[in-house]
């Protein structure tokens, strides 16, 4: 029986990255009490997906990136496929950039979050103009940038505290 628990713990351990990042993805569609912030929800699923594809890419595999993209194309109500390939491509780039964040300051993973951020946010803007057949207006994508760059420090310390929290002996 002991075998058995240490089993699940085990495996609410390893899935703890996916289930964060689809907590995240909830979030980012939740009603909150802040006026304008509906159209310019920052984009939460993307922050997860960045730290834990820099920290822990072998607890968030590339597949686990697509479900999560597909879940959010669904949920935010964007063309379907479009998060799951920009998921998918990101996750790519930030498991194989993993060795260069690894023992950088905090400034230096934000740097390149804000990168990351920007350049996914500019494709999907392409991408759903592509797929619409029309021009997409960039204000609430400009403000989806700036809030999730703004806010990143808050979930990446919640992040940190949880991966030294869980993750830790693993």
């Amino acid at each position: 029986m002991e075998i058995f628990w240490q089993r699940v713990d085990h495996g609410l351990r390893v899935g703890m990255p996916g289930v964060t990042a689809f907590l995240m993805a909830l979030f980012s569609v939740m009603t909150w009490p802040l006026p304008y912030l509906g159209a310019g929800m920052p984009p939460l699923a993307f922050i997860a997906l960045y730290y834990w594809g820099t920290h822990r890419p072998d607890l968030l595999p590339v597949g686990a990136a697509f479900a999560l993209g597909f879940v959010n194309d669904i949920i935010q109500g964007l063309p379907m496929g479009v998060s799951a390939f920009l998921f998918t491509v990101a996750h790519q780039i930030f498991s194989r950039q993993r060795r260069f964040f690894a023992g950088q300051s905090f400034l230096m993973l934000w740097s390149g979050f804000a990168l990351s951020a920007v350049g996914m946010m500019i494709a999907a803007w392409l991408l759903i103009c592509i797929t619409d057949w029309q021009m997409v207006p960039v204000f609430p994508i400009l403000l989806q940038t700036v809030l999730a760059v703004v806010i990143f420090p808050l979930p990446c310390w919640a992040f940190i505290r949880l991966q030294r929290a869980v993750l830790s002996n693993m």
